[in-house]
């Protein structure tokens, strides 16, 4: 898997999109190739409801 080339807060969650683990790129076309731009909208979604989990309980 290549390096990223950014840092996209959203990795910090699991992306229910394409299945990536947390801290890994996700993934475009079934799988085959990272996505080194951008992450899935669910994925940004999922990490913004963490975020709001973890400042209410805060």
């Amino acid at each position: 898997m290549p390096a990223r080339p950014a840092h996209f807060p959203a990795l910090a969650v699991a992306c229910p999109a394409c299945g990536s683990a947390p801290g890994v790129l996700c993934t475009s076309h079934s799988g085959t190739r990272p996505r080194r731009n951008d992450v899935h909208q669910a994925r940004t979604r999922a990490h913004a409801a963490a975020q709001q989990t973890t400042t209410r309980s805060n």
